[in-house]
């Protein structure tokens, strides 16, 4: 992004970032028409090129922009109070439905940068996502040992591992009808079209299951 971007208020930048999200969302990458961001957003071509030098600066700006509200909602935000280890788990796996009904077009791109199209972004945002998904769930699996609410011989990297697949798995599940499915198929116990609270409630179950043994 271009400086005259970031001196605009932070509520007009979030404004801008979240149109493009959901034109990107809707269209994919390669689709993305950026006279359809401009109208989504309210603003004129020469207003945009002005904030941003092409729309793969544009992309990568609302990139950072969702790893951003990641971080402050989902590992911050929905987290806050929870005295213990598997409260935590409960509040992360319940913020992540919330997360994706707020957020959703930047939850829907995240799914699309699994595809090998979408290689080059994946490499640009997946380092800074995978790190700070890992120092927080390390730390969490850290104040649990001391508190001895998990066992001590658990490893750091299966356990984070374990979490990070099973929050991966449940967000992806909140808008993508193939991740729906996987969902169905490995935790719906012979149950379709699951609810937000029972994919919670499963997902919480599972993460017991696998801290207790």
């Amino acid at each position: 992004m271009l400086k005259t971007f970031q001196r605009l208020p932070s509520n007009r930048q979030e404004r801008i970032l979240d149109a493009a999200a959901r034109v990107f969302a809707k269209n994919g990458y390669d689709k993305a028409n950026v006279d359809e961001i401009c109208r989504e957003a309210e603003i004129s071509m020469g207003a945009l090129y002005k904030y941003f030098k092409n729309k793969e600066a544009l992309f990568l700006a609302l990139m950072d922009h969702g790893v951003d509200l990641m971080v402050n909602e989902l590992f911050g935000r929905y987290t806050e109070g929870c005295d213990s280890f598997f409260d935590t788990l409960e509040g992360l796996f319940d913020g992540v439905a919330k997360f994706a009904r707020r957020y959703r077009p930047y939850v829907e791109i995240w799914v699309n940068l699994g595809a090998c199209s979408m290689n080059q972004f994946a490499a640009y945002v997946s380092p800074r996502v995978e790190t700070e998904g890992k120092k927080f769930y390390l730390t969490l699996l850290e104040e649990a040992r001391e508190k001895g609410e998990i066992p001590a011989d658990i490893r750091d990297d299966v356990a984070a591992n374990f979490l990070d697949n099973h929050l991966c798995l449940l967000t992806y599940s909140l808008v993508s009808d193939y991740h729906r499915m996987r969902f169905d198929i490995f935790f719906g116990q012979g149950r379709k079209g699951a609810s937000e609270k029972q994919k919670v409630k499963l997902i919480l179950e599972s993460a017991k299951a696998f801290f207790r043994t």
